[in-house]
């Protein structure tokens, strides 16, 4: 149904991790690093851990900051990917790792809410297993069909959806994840119905997409941006109410006359809940220097993904907000199937 209405140098940013660190008093201690104490030593070992395949879209982005982040830090972080489960695997490791600074990772919001709030994925963690660092990018939400589909715009699709109600099939990357919670609003708004297919990662989403095993997936644009770019995959609608100057044919979804409100997801890091205080804000410092990097912020533009700082005692509140208002959307979606 359509509705219409309806590098900063590496000695100036490691003085700025030093005055951060020493600043903070009310940390506990932990492996050694006191609230007190300049943090990193020189040359530390830190792993970033990635609860997703090699070249997804996480995988991709943090392939660009870890490089300014290590500077800053004059550490050395080592990307590591850790996926399965959904996210469930490498979330997981985060959560159970020593707070002692030498493990980070991805929290995305709003896509970490299905991998707690599901209770069919076991996981072993919750909001308050983490402490947020901060958010270094946002990441708009699009809809996609392979390059061979006979859905040549959105219309096409929704036409196709409304003709055959619950058959034209949509992909996810897990149940009850952002994708299919978005897919629900859109079911809900546009008065709907497809058939969801929920897959183990965003990677296998797409490739789902291109290999034609799904008619179309919805999520965030730095998964798609590639093949989008190479040809292998048609993007429909981008579901914001700005046109991206990224993407200039893509039309956004409210210009196609589907009133939905805009969707989009935070790339957030976070540390093992009880880190002292001096080892999340020095790693803080150095998000914030890595995200306002000119090169990086050139780099985020290139994957499709637009690069905004939020600090990270902003993201806890928003992961609060963000639980409260989806919580019952994932309730509601773990009763009905799909």
């Amino acid at each position: 149904m359509r509705i219409r209405s309806l590098t900063l140098t590496a000695v100036a940013a490691l003085a700025a991790v030093a005055l951060v660190g020493c600043s903070s008093a009310t940390g506990s201690t932990s492996g050694g690093a006191g609230a007190d104490e300049a943090w990193p030593a020189a040359g530390t070992d830190i792993e970033w851990i990635v609860p997703s395949a090699a070249g997804a879209g996480n995988d991709i982005l943090a392939r660009i900051v870890a490089p300014a982040m290590q500077d800053s830090l004059g550490a050395n972080i080592q990307v590591v990917n850790l996926e399965g489960g959904s996210q469930v695997v490498g979330l997981s490791k985060l959560a159970s790792s020593a707070p002692d600074g030498t493990t980070f990772g991805y929290t995305n919001i709003p896509s970490i809410l299905g991998r707690y709030l599901d209770p069919s994925k076991n996981a072993p963690f919750d909001r308050e297993s983490f402490l947020p660092v901060g958010s270094f990018a946002t990441n708009s939400v699009v809809i996609g069909v392979a390059a061979n589909s006979p859905y040549k715009t959105i219309d096409d699709l929704f036409a196709a959806v409304e003709d055959d109600p619950g058959t034209i099939t949509a992909g996810t990357d897990s149940r009850a994840g952002d994708d299919h919670v978005n897919l629900r609003i859109l079911e809900n708004e546009l008065d709907l119905e497809f058939n969801i297919v929920h897959y183990n990662s965003g990677a296998d989403k797409v490739a789902a997409v291109m290999s034609g095993e799904v008619n179309f997936a919805l999520g965030g644009v730095s998964s798609f941006y590639g093949p989008y770019k190479s040809g292998d995959i048609r993007l429909l609608a981008i579901v914001e109410d700005e046109q991206s100057e990224l993407m200039p044919d893509v039309p956004t979804l409210s210009g196609e006359g589907y009133e939905v409100a805009p969707m989009n997801s935070r790339f957030t890091l976070s540390v093992p809940a009880e880190t002292p205080e001096n080892i999340r804000s020095s790693l803080e410092a150095a998000l914030k220097v890595a995200a306002e990097d000119p090169e990086v912020i050139e780099k985020l533009t290139n994957a499709a993904t637009v690069a905004s700082w939020m600090p990270g005692a902003e993201v806890a509140k928003l992961w609060e907000e963000r639980e409260a208002t989806i919580s019952p959307i994932i309730d509601e979606l773990l009763q009905v199937s799909p």
